[in-house]
């Protein structure tokens, strides 16, 4: 598997976090890449445009049929499943951008999102012979869509990052102390620009940088490792790491996906 990706500078990273190109070659039976929400949404371009998507406690699979489509509002844990040769590019999304690109959307799912400028790109993503050249389609993409921040995608900017700077420790009565705003007030903003709860959104960074730490320091105990991140008791502990990466995390570690150590 090449697994490539790229982190963006000023001032593209104002609007994308990340761009990421994976090619798996043809093989015997099904593969599987596993998927983690991060409440970053995806533009994803897939050249083979088949596959399939499980996700949920029950492993429910949906057919990926679209050549660029995001993935909205389903339960993880998720993966995608390849049989034959697989090759996709993704730009992932700044949180604060989320409501800006992806606000539109409607219903649940793996949804289409490919207009004629997406399917421009697509061709170009994939007739581009190194990956220099896909990265800077990616930038060229972005900088087509200048955006005007408004007061409010500023603010979920600033709590993004503040959020980022403490690895997810830190809660939302410390977060409106420190904004000075109401919990109501900073809860309403953030949803209508990140497109995710501010509860869910901290959590989910929390949980991330654990995982990142576990596999730079592999010797620390599960139990340490809650503890390094504010559990002091397990079950809160797996909780809440079963709602963002869907399973418990002595199954997760004990078979860390290769996909996941391009984070660390």
């Amino acid at each position: 598997m090449v697994i490539q990706n790229y982190h963006p500078e000023e001032p593209f990273n104002a609007l994308f976090k990340e761009c990421y190109y994976i090619h798996m070659e043809r093989g015997s039976g099904v593969r599987s890449i596993p998927v983690i929400d991060d409440c970053y949404y995806d533009l994803v371009f897939f050249k083979e445009a088949k596959g399939a998507l499980c996700y949920g406690p029950k492993a429910t699979v949906l057919p990926i049929h679209h050549k660029v489509f995001t993935i909205h509002d389903l339960q993880p844990p998720y993966r995608i499943e390849v049989e034959g040769a697989l090759t996709f590019f993704t730009i992932k999304v700044q949180p604060w951008a989320n409501g800006y690109f992806f606000s539109e959307l409607k219903g649940k799912g793996i949804l289409d999102i490919k207009n004629k400028e997406l399917g421009e790109l697509w061709k170009a993503l994939f007739a581009a012979t190194s990956l220099a050249e896909r990265f800077q389609l990616a930038e060229g993409f972005m900088e087509s869509h200048p955006v005007e921040a408004s007061p409010s995608m500023t603010l979920a900017r600033e709590i993004c990052e503040y959020i980022c700077e403490q690895q997810g420790k830190v809660s939302v009565n410390e977060i409106s102390n420190r904004f000075g705003r109401s919990r109501q007030y900073l809860g309403k903003v953030f949803r209508k620009e990140v497109l995710y709860p501010l509860k869910k959104f901290i959590i989910t960074v929390r949980i991330l940088d654990l995982v990142k730490y576990k596999a730079s320091h592999p010797e620390i105990s599960l139990t340490e490792l809650g503890y390094l991140y504010g559990y002091f008791d397990q079950p809160h502990f797996i909780n809440d790491f079963k709602k963002v990466c869907g399973v418990q995390p002595m199954h997760f570690f004990n078979k860390l996906p290769e996909f996941m150590l391009r984070h660390v």
